[in-house]
């Protein structure tokens, strides 16, 4: 019996860890070649892209994928972990909703961005949390992200006295929808529209859009400081890796091998890659590795990374056309594929 290969979308559960997810997947396909492509902390929950079989080699290309996340940011409180599992290190007074509002504009685009301490980032081949738990230092240095969305979706309001008044801002959004007045930031447009000019923020939902390598747990913290309060993460969910959807996914309770997305035309777009056909019998050369022309093409080949299937549209492989030559990424089944340019 071959080996399940193909990809499935998974909708991780908070309190389980991708690990375990992982497993789940291997003991239900009955397999161990799994490739994750981006894992998700233990508290949050959403969407894992799981590479199975022969498809694993296209974990890296996927892990480079932007992702879409919803966080719920709780302000006024800072944790060791910035997310609801850590002891808080920091409190601070709570942000205004207009500090929020143009906090959320500066970090939008280029950024330099430092990781967690409590991350999988290894430091002189030891994790950094390892590190920060036997009370060591570690230092992660700053690196470049991108922030291509932040958009407040909404949030819970606190009218000063240190007291949530959701009351209040929820009529004033009734107020300014009846008005028509342009709502952009949820209930923010009513509260302006009523003349709230010291609404405090306990807590807000933002959508984040971000390339890979962002940690939204150093997004709420920087927010929160840069809003001169303090900020971590209460809850995390992953929506959208690239174009695969969490709407699209399975859960514990309802994967089964039917779950497994076969690689085809429409997969290999999913996966950014386009999609070249070889010719009738030109099959053995392809597996065997042999350098690769043109001609065993039925069409001419496009720019970057194709996934290669047979002329009855088995999935073989992979190759690249970089100016104007061609080389093998891999091929299923593996053979001893040349790595040698077509002319």
């Amino acid at each position: 019996m071959s080996s399940p290969s193909g990809i499935i979308l998974y909708d991780k559960k908070p309190g389980v860890t991708s690990f375990s997810a992982l497993g789940k997947i291997k003991k239900v396909l009955g397999t161990k070649k799994v490739g994750h492509t981006g894992t998700l902390d233990l508290f949050a929950q959403g969407l894992l892209v799981v590479c199975v079989g022969s498809l694993t080699r296209l974990a890296g290309l996927i892990t480079a994928f932007d992702k879409e996340y919803e966080a719920k940011i709780i302000f006024g409180e800072q944790t060791d972990t910035l997310d609801p599992t850590g002891q808080v290190v920091k409190t601070a007074p709570l942000p205004s909703l207009a500090a929020l509002k143009e906090s959320l504009k500066k970090f939008t685009g280029k950024i330099m961005q430092r990781p967690p301490e409590f991350s999988a980032i290894k430091i002189g081949g030891k994790r950094a949390s390892d590190l920060t738990r036997s009370g060591k230092e570690a230092a992660l240095p700053e690196r470049p992200i991108e922030v291509y969305e932040a958009e407040l979706l909404d949030y819970e309001a606190s009218c000063g006295d240190g007291g949530v008044n959701k009351a209040a801002a929820s009529n004033a959004f009734s107020l300014a929808s009846d008005r028509g007045a342009s709502n952009d930031f949820g209930l923010a447009g009513g509260a302006e529209l009523l003349g709230l000019k010291n609404v405090l923020v306990k807590s807000a939902r933002v959508r984040f859009l971000v390339s890979k390598g962002t940690y939204i747990r150093s997004l709420a913290r920087d927010i929160g400081l840069d809003c001169a309060s303090a900020g971590r993460l209460e809850t995390l969910k992953r929506t959208r890796v690239g174009n695969f959807n969490l709407s699209d996914a399975v859960n514990e309770d309802s994967i089964g091998v039917s779950s497994l997305r076969q690689m085809d035309a429409e997969t290999a777009r999913l996966c950014g890659l386009n999609a070249a056909y070889l010719c009738p019998g030109q099959e053995e050369n392809f597996w065997n590795g042999r350098p690769l022309r043109f001609s065993f093409f039925e069409e001419p080949l496009k720019d970057g990374t194709s996934a290669v299937f047979s002329s009855d549209k088995v999935f073989v492989g992979a190759v690249k056309k970089e100016g104007g030559r061609a080389s093998y990424e891999y091929v299923v089944p593996k053979g001893s594929a040349s790595l040698e340019a077509a002319e």
